[in-house]
């Protein structure tokens, strides 16, 4: 590990990443092209451009596979900085027939963070696929947003009502994204956008405390002060409240584009298949995959 460590000081030190750095801080908006770059230079050559410049990258790889090896190599670098994955809603890139519950939630969680007040410079590495698929506009999921603060009142009955508009299902006990449940004083919530349900325990009407926990070993995991609770992206809101994932990033935002002709190409394919799935929708049972092709909320090639 010192060896890396010292590795990546060689990169971050490196007159060409000061050069490109100096570069990307200029006014406007600055088009470079990066040759030579073999393996994980990749993640080198960008780890010492946000170490000397700390603001939010997103990085797109030619399929979700090289993204995914970027991710890694990117989180094993910059071992203090969470770096994000982006994938697609589906359980293959470009197959439309399964939905994959997990990246639902991985996306949800992607868009809840970079769209945040609280937000600093992140990184998402994410593929064409993933980019085909829209979002929901920030100010439109920030109205949305559910928040419960540590020593605060809290209306049970008024939480109850937003959870049932917002699609949440009550459960004895939650498991999954999207349901809640309530015994006595004790609420559980799992958030479309985290990966653990929250635990919050009130004293009469006043939160008292506020943890994540496992739901398979009931056990806590952390204490927190403050929650924010989103509903299903995919399915909570209409094509007119989406936009793309460009729209929703800061606008000082770094973007990397392995092969730009490659991400063209791939939204073109993602387009005319999601336009030969859509005739097929009529057919299917799952409500989230048909209200996903009724909305054709996607990214079109022109």
């Amino acid at each position: 590990m010192e060896n890396l460590e010292r590795l990546l000081d060689l990169y971050r030190n490196d007159q060409r990443v000061a050069s490109l750095v100096s570069l990307l801080q200029q006014p406007g908006n600055v088009r470079l092209q990066l040759l030579g770059l073999i393996g994980a230079q990749e993640a080198f050559v960008v780890s010492g451009t946000y170490l000397n410049d700390p603001r939010s990258h997103l990085l797109i790889a030619n399929d979700k596979e090289e993204a995914a090896y970027l991710q890694n190599d990117l989180a094993a670098l910059l071992e203090e900085k969470t770096v994000r994955f982006f994938p697609d809603s589906f359980k293959n890139p470009m197959n439309f027939e399964v939905l994959s519950q997990a990246n639902v939630l991985q996306r949800t969680e992607t868009i809840d963070k970079i769209s945040s007040v609280s937000s600093g410079g992140e990184i998402v590495v994410t593929y064409p696929e993933a980019l085909f698929e829209q979002v929901v506009n920030p100010g439109v999921l920030e109205q949305t947003r559910i928040t419960i603060s540590s020593g605060e009142e809290l209306d049970v009955d008024f939480l109850i009502d937003l959870f049932t508009e917002y699609g949440f299902k009550r459960e004895d006990f939650v498991y999954e994204p999207g349901q809640y449940s309530i015994r006595g004083g004790i609420i559980d919530i799992f958030s479309y956008g985290n990966d653990y349900p929250y635990r919050v325990e009130l004293f009469d009407n006043e939160v008292e405390s506020i943890r994540t926990f496992d739901p398979t070993s009931q056990l806590s995991q952390k204490n927190i002060a403050r929650v924010s609770i989103v509903p299903n992206i995919n399915t909570r809101f209409q094509r007119d409240q989406k936009v793309s994932l460009f729209r929703v990033l800061p606008q000082n935002t770094v973007i990397w584009v392995k092969d730009f002709q490659i991400l063209l190409d791939k939204l073109q394919q993602c387009f005319e298949k999601a336009e030969e799935f859509s005739k097929t929708t009529m057919f299917l049972e799952e409500e989230e995959l048909k209200e996903i092709f009724r909305d054709r909320a996607f990214i079109y090639p022109n």
